[in-house]
């Protein structure tokens, strides 16, 4: 019966699609905004890109659905349906420049995606859940949305859920992973062309490889599908669809099981057998206060009237820090007034000081540890934490205080956290601080502390270390990309920097992050070792011979997807140009960041293309295989002033954004008004030039008559003496010993 429902269903979808497309002109463009990659379930699927309703028309014409019943024809009718709802939904998006009205967001754009990246390959989301359908019952959605959210899963929801969560009070939005797609089944697409843009972004695979996409998505991309309630036709077609796709289905009605593919589950344990259906675990940690832990409160925001009372910040004064301890206690201990001795809406110092001791913990892991207080806090539900080290800012909501929050509790969480999370802290001491003499006394000797570090983190260089660091996290979606990270190269996604990953491999050896002994140093400048390659060689499944770390051009380090930034080569000035992630404009070459990070990820070495993170552009080793900072041409202006003190001095107003030039053409006529040093250097370089064209035509006048013209003397070369000629980057060589 579901197969011949599945194939009414497309056959109905297909239908409407044609009669919907005969009405419109047919020179109307289409396009998703924010995304490289258009219409991306019929772009990655089929490979074709269409950009007006005649292409979309002349695809759908194409179509037709097959009647007989098998369960192949099922499957197959199920993607026509993908595809008709791709159509229908692009024409929103072609005649409205706001198809969808809060609160629902329609296409999610590739930024989006991208920033999904690192918390996706970290595990920190472990899946993403496409909810379709309604609950019917309001105590079991919420506990269907409680599951979700305490495993941090990120939900996609489609249909009447949304309504049913909003008469029960539930809250969404991206900064809850509860995403409302949208109310109609056709807005669904949108979540289907989410996950199939990551093979295209993260996988480097081309548009059109349908069985490689299907590959990918089976196998490295954590999507289930969970129906809900009745399902009519087309609902049951577009599930279909995702099946195909290699994405599988869960629901709460009887069906015909598929193993792996098509399973039935009881709305109460429908969130951990979907997980089973993708072999996801997650450790759901209780913790015994009253208000919810964990990574899903992270991007909460308490705004001033929600706040009860604030802890540190601009107003008052406070810091954090971790020290390496020989004995800590395990214990919680408060100094001064708890949250319920404080005024209501009053601004107070605070501290917060982390003892913790391990037989392998070291004086050179406080920094990394340090930094995870600041996640932690976050953790904890009503609780903002803001800023690190003594720009500490904390707000605890009216709303956690009334369900009974006190610093105990956050000092439980933050000891066990710690504790959970690095396996070689055996004991851990949390010291909360509200009293004010006490916070000035101890606020001294914090920033002593943090001084030393910082002079001794900006000391190391590449050469003052044997080891470098390897990470491997983005091949769950990359699987060629390896990640090298030096004292003078952070990680592309920014996040890693030298000291997180020395600290990484020691908590985990078998982790994803390890130890790279950096061997000979081949190449200085370019920065090539012969460590480097022989792990990146072996990391990358061959695919990767020789890697160098400070250069876009030659042998460049692979790009995974989870960048911040793209160093691109801009050959009509020889120089560079640097865009971010969050720039929603075009470089000169009139393309979008989308654009060209579609050139370099998925684990490619692209020379002239090169994903880094933002702080490497503050490296003293930025690019000097290439010329360093006087090579960079054009950024953004946003970018820009963020990299402010890391651009040599007078090069700042040479370096054009988006509000002085839009196209190369602009862009040389800047730089040459400028003096940017790329014409300097061409200057010169032309200089050389005619000074040895200058040499050349003295020589010659000299002795002319015994002379040749180099074609004369090839082909008398050619008839007396044999002669090979070899063309090798583009250089002639002569051998004038060859025998015949």
């Amino acid at each position: 019966m579901v197969v011949k429902n599945i194939i009414n269903g497309a056959k109905i979808v297909l239908d409407l699609t044609k009669d919907t497309l005969e009405k419109e002109k047919e020179d109307l463009k289409l396009g998703y905004p924010g995304t490289n990659y258009n219409l991306p379930t019929i772009y990655g699927l089929l490979g074709k890109k269409i950009e007006t309703v005649k292409d979309l028309k002349e695809l759908i014409n194409s179509l037709s659905v097959k009647e007989e019943e098998t369960l192949e024809n099922a499957l197959d009718a199920g993607v026509i349906t993908l595809i008709c709802a791709e159509a229908l939904e692009a024409l929103k998006y072609a005649k409205s420049d706001k198809p969808y009205q809060d609160p629902y967001v329609g296409f999610i754009p590739d930024e989006i995606l991208r920033g999904l990246g690192v918390p996706l390959v970290e595990g920190k989301i472990p899946a993403i859940f496409v909810v379709i359908g309604k609950v019917g019952d309001k105590e079991k959605l919420k506990k269907l949305i409680d599951d979700i959210k305490k495993r941090n899963i990120l939900a996609l929801l489609i249909g009447d859920i949304i309504k049913e969560m909003d008469e029960a009070g539930i809250g969404y939005g991206l900064d809850k992973l509860l995403v409302p797609v949208g109310d109609e089944i056709t807005s669904a697409i949108h979540a289907a062309n989410l996950a199939i843009r990551a093979p295209l972004i993260f996988g480097g695979i081309e548009p059109g490889k349908t069985e490689e996409i299907i590959e990918y998505l089976k196998n490295r991309v954590p999507a289930v599908v969970l129906a809900l309630g009745e399902l009519d036709d087309i609902t049951l077609s577009a599930g279909a669809g995702c099946i195909k796709a290699g994405v599988p289905v869960i629901t709460n009605n009887e069906v015909p099981v598929i193993k792996g593919a098509l399973e039935s589950s009881d709305i109460d344990n429908i969130v951990e057998n979907a997980l089973k259906m993708k072999g996801v675990e997650v450790k759901v940690v209780e913790f015994d206060i009253p208000v919810s832990v964990g990574p899903m409160n992270e991007g909460e925001r308490i705004r001033g009237p929600d706040m009860y009372v604030e802890l540190a910040g601009p107003k008052s004064y406070g810091f954090e820090l971790v020290r390496v301890v020989d004995n800590a206690d395990d214990e919680v201990k408060i100094i001064g007034k708890d949250i319920d001795e404080m005024e209501e809406g009053s601004r107070n110092p605070f501290a917060v000081i982390v003892r913790v001791s391990g037989e392998n913990l070291e004086e050179d892991l406080e920094g990394v540890l340090e930094r995870r207080v600041h996640e932690f806090f976050n953790y904890i539900e009503g609780v903002m934490h803001l800023n690190q080290r003594d720009q500490v800012w904390i707000r605890i909501s009216k709303d956690a205080y009334q369900k009974g929050l006190r610093l105990k509790h956050i000092g439980e969480v933050i000891k066990q956290l710690f504790k959970e999370h690095f396996p070689i802290i055996e004991k851990c001491d949390v010291l909360l601080i509200t009293d004010p003499e006490k916070i000035k006394e101890e606020l001294e000797k914090a920033r002593e502390i943090y001084k030393k570090r910082d002079e001794k983190t900006k000391s190391i260089r590449e050469e003052d270390v044997d080891v470098f660091y390897g990470c491997i996290m983005c091949q769950s979606f990359a699987p060629t990309h390896v990640c090298v990270i030096t004292p003078d190269r952070p990680s592309l996604c920014g996040s890693i920097n030298y000291l997180d990953a020395r600290a990484a491999a020691k908590i985990d050896p078998n982790g994803p992050i390890f130890e790279i002994k950096k061997g000979e140093c081949l190449d200085e400048k370019l920065g090539v070792y012969s460590g480097v390659n022989e792990v990146v060689r072996e990391k990358s499944q061959g695919s990767v011979e020789e890697m160098a770390l400070h250069t876009a051009l030659e042998n460049p380090c692979t790009s995974c997807g989870c960048f911040e930034a793209i160093v691109f080569y801009i050959p009509e000035v020889d120089g560079f140009g640097v865009v971010h992630r969050h720039f929603r404009g075009e470089t000169p070459f009139g393309l979008p960041f989308s654009s060209l990070a579609g050139q370099c990820s998925g684990g490619k070495q692209v020379p002239g293309f090169v994903g880094i993170s933002i702080s490497y552009m503050k490296s003293p080793k930025f690019l000097q295989g290439d010329g360093g900072w006087e090579r960079i041409v054009w950024l953004p202006k946003e970018l820009k002033e963020r990299v402010k003190d890391a651009i040599p001095e007078g090069l700042f107003d040479k370096i054009a954004t988006e509000e002085e030039v839009k196209t190369t053409d602009e862009l040389i006529k800047f730089l040459k008004e400028k003096g940017h040093p790329v014409f300097k250097q061409e200057e010169e370089k032309e200089e050389e030039k005619e000074e040895e064209k200058s040499a050349k035509v003295e020589k010659r006048s000299v002795d002319e008559e015994d002379s040749f013209e180099v074609g004369e003397l090839i082909a008398k070369l050619a008839k007396d003496g044999g002669v090979q000629i070899i063309m090798k980057n583009v250089k002639i060589t002569i051998n004038l010993n060859m025998r015949r």
